[in-house]
């Protein structure tokens, strides 16, 4: 699995993807601050159900930690982007998490899926 930036140099991608595909979890350096406040934020994962989400939210939620953009997560259920900018802001919302890299980070974590 990798979490990757957009603007990352291509010799940094190319790099990135081959660890990823020998089955490293690869992160972009600027996204370690990020997982390293997730980790330190002291908020109970009961309050985070994932009944209350819509199935939707839920196969959002599933690519999402896959690694998938917007973009792609679109394309692949057949809806506009705009719309998956919606559903993943709602799931967030309901989640009470701050990103999707955290929520990414959570469902590894708490082997949601």
């Amino acid at each position: 699995m990798a979490i990757l930036l957009k603007d990352m140099e291509p010799e940094d991608l190319l790099k990135a993807l081959q660890q990823a595909a020998a089955g490293e979890m690869v992160l972009s350096e600027a996204l370690t601050p990020v997982l390293a406040a997730s980790l330190r934020a002291n908020r109970a994962t009961s309050d985070r159900d994932i009944s209350q989400l819509t199935p939707r939210e839920r196969d959002i939620l599933k690519l999402i930690a896959q690694g998938l953009p917007n973009k792609m997560i679109a394309r692949r259920l057949d809806i506009t982007e705009s719309t998956v900018k919606v559903h993943v802001k709602h799931m967030l919302k309901k989640m009470k998490l701050k990103s999707r890299v955290e929520a990414a980070v959570w469902v590894h974590q708490e082997r949601i899926f």
